[in-house]
């Protein structure tokens, strides 16, 4: 699931949109008036993918400054009078004129999160690159588990890949940590 903020000029505004998300299951993680508060949710949050619902102006910036510094995965919502809309010159955000139907803005933002969890998805299985240095330290690590544990080396990856997983880390931290334990 894709984590929301949620930012308005008014608190009010801001908590209505957020109620209607939870009570429709969508994960709200943040409650904005600011740019900056949308960004200190951010920079707090692990997840690389978010999606940002917001008016067109904010206490300290308006939705295209925001959309500046965004991180490279979230999308941005942007809610206002038809009016308003149709003066924005920027075309990659989702536009929601108010009012609005209940059940056609939840059906937007259903399709939003559908879009980016296929892109997620996209991503996660592109074949990851690694370095020169991170090949030649899960090599070594291969090396010494096959030297140590008497592993072929399908048996020292496979250590390596089940481990990483095991504790969260990723392959090459493990790798890391056979060497600095063995080596």
């Amino acid at each position: 699931m894709v984590s929301i903020i949620v930012a308005f000029k008014k608190q009010t505004d801001a908590a209505n949109i957020r109620n209607l998300l939870t009570r429709f299951g969508y994960n709200v993680v943040g409650v904005c008036t600011s740019g900056a508060a949308v960004l200190q949710v951010i920079d707090q949050m692990i997840d690389s993918d978010g999606m940002i619902i917001c008016g067109c102006r904010l206490t300290d910036m308006d939705y295209y400054e925001l959309l500046g510094y965004l991180p490279e995965y979230y999308q941005m919502v942007v809610m206002g009078s038809q009016a308003a809309l149709d003066q924005m010159e920027y075309v990659d955000v989702l536009k929601i004129a108010l009012p609005m139907k209940t059940q056609m803005f939840i059906n937007n933002i259903q399709m939003l999160e559908s879009t980016m969890m296929r892109r997620r998805k996209k991503r996660r299985e592109l074949p990851r690159n690694r370095s020169g240095e991170e090949r030649i330290l899960i090599d070594q690590a291969k090396s010494i588990l096959m030297m140590v544990k008497k592993y072929t080396e399908e048996e020292a990856h496979r250590y390596l890949q089940k481990t990483s997983m095991s504790n969260g880390t990723s392959i090459v931290e493990t790798a890391q940590m056979v060497l600095d334990l063995f080596g």
